[in-house]
This record gives structure tokens, sequence and C-alpha cells, in this order.
């Protein structure tokens, strides 16, 4: 099931690629946009901020680096360790993740914004200090650089900060809320994300967990049975299971008659 979920997310993410990889003059446009609302809030903070950390190289290269590296790395080490030492609580985040990680890529398709690092006024901080994960031109690479919104840095960075809240007893466990923080700061001072794209990213993820809560209630103790395709208790599953395996080693005269 999570190889074919994995794949999925994969081939849905190829897909939309090749859909709106082209489509620079509709990201360009909305990510005027996306100023002129923060302009209308009066939060356009993100080229004064990376106006100050440019004053400091060191913490730049760092923020680069915290963005390549805790991205990827951290969600799959989250994912690993819920299911080998918290089973329990696995499946709930993990398709908290593939929701978000799905819509995401669905609102990537039907909104494509270009971020910071390709408007006038910003400093493309990977390319000049490195590492550099992008190529110079957005049409070449495999990864969607016209996909801002919402950050999926920020909601994979904010699933395993509640994760770990929610599964260890610990007070030591709310030092995990350092990692969605720094993860905000590196989208933003490395110019890859507009600070909306993270609270995208948040309101995303929280309607995983209200949806996920609506449906466990909804569901209850009944699983999905590929059976007769629909939720069943788990007695009767079991029963219908059990039937299958029962009928599997029947001898074959036996099925005949």
């Amino acid at each position: 099931v999570d190889i074919a979920i994995c794949g999925g997310l994969l081939i849905i993410y190829r897909a939309i690629r090749t859909f709106n990889k082209t489509d620079l003059t509709t990201a360009f446009a909305n990510a005027r946009d996306i100023v002129r609302f923060e302009s209308w809030l009066g939060l356009p903070f993100e080229d004064d901020l990376q106006a100050f950390l440019l004053d400091h190289p060191t913490l730049i290269k760092m923020l680069n680096h915290y963005y390549i590296w805790f991205h990827f790395p951290a969600a799959i080490g989250l994912l690993l360790w819920l299911y080998l030492w918290h089973s329990d609580r696995y499946h709930g985040f993990r398709n908290l993740m593939a929701f978000s990680t799905f819509t995401g890529l669905i609102i990537h398709l039907l909104f494509p914004l270009a971020p910071p690092r390709m408007m006038d006024g910003f400093v493309d901080t990977m390319s000049r200090f490195g590492p550099n994960i992008y190529p110079d031109n957005p049409l070449e690479g495999a990864a969607n650089q016209i996909a801002a919104m919402p950050s999926l840095h920020f909601a994979w960075a904010m699933i395993v900060a509640i994760a770990v809240i929610a599964v260890l007893d610990s007070g030591w466990r709310w030092l995990i809320v350092i990692h969605p923080i720094l993860m905000t700061l590196s989208i933003i001072a490395t110019a890859n994300h507009w600070w909306i794209d993270a609270a995208a990213a948040g309101l995303l993820v929280v309607a995983g967990i209200a949806l996920w809560r609506m449906l466990t209630s909804w569901v209850g103790d009944r699983r999905w049975s590929w059976t007769v395709m629909r939720f069943e208790p788990t007695d009767g599953i079991s029963r219908l299971e059990n039937l299958a395996n029962e009928r599997r080693y029947e001898p074959a005269e036996r099925q005949a008659d």
C-alpha cells in the first residue's frame, strides 16, 4: 500500500510537471497577484528578511542546506520511526502526509506560482552561495519550479512536528517546533517561497487533520474490505478473510461440489 501511494504521488507529480512546466506567463502573473495581496495585508516582508540575512553569508549557507537536507530526510525519518516503533500511529500520519502532498500537487496544477527568486528584487541564494539544486532554466530538470503554493517543505515540517508532539510524552518533544520554524525561515530566506505559501500549507495540514477526524468518527471500528468494497466491522472482515482462506485451501473436488 505504501509503495502504491508513493508511486501514485510520483506519477501525479510527473504529470503536473508535464502539464504546466511551460506555463510561466501564468506563474509570473500569479506571483504579481501574491505581491499585491501581501501588500494589501501590509505584510510583504520577504525582501526585507532576505536583505538582512544576505549580510550574514554563513547563515544563508546554513539555511540553504537546511532547505535541502531537512525536507525529504526528515519526512522519511518520521515515517520510518512511526512504522518501526509506533505502528499504531503510523497510518494516520502517513495518510495526513499523503493527503497534504496530493492536494498540494493539485493546487500546483491549478495555480502555478513563480517563487520570489524568479522575481526582480530577490536573490537566488542557492545559486549564489550553493548548493544549487535547480537548473537556471526553469523549464529544465525534474523539479517543478513554478509550484510555490502551497509549500510542501513547510507542510511536511509541520506534520513532523505534530507527529512528534502527539506521540511522545517527554517535555523535550516541544523542541521539534524548531523544525518548522527553521524551515519557514529557510524557504523565505532562500527566496523559494512567499510567506503566504507556508500559511497555505499550514491551512492544508489543518484541513487534513479535520477531515481525518471526521472520517474516523464516521468509520468507527470498521475497516475497509476489498472483498465487498465497503467498510465492514472488524469482526466481519475477519470472518470474510477466514472464509476466503478456507476456500483457497479447499480441495478442488469439494469446490466443484
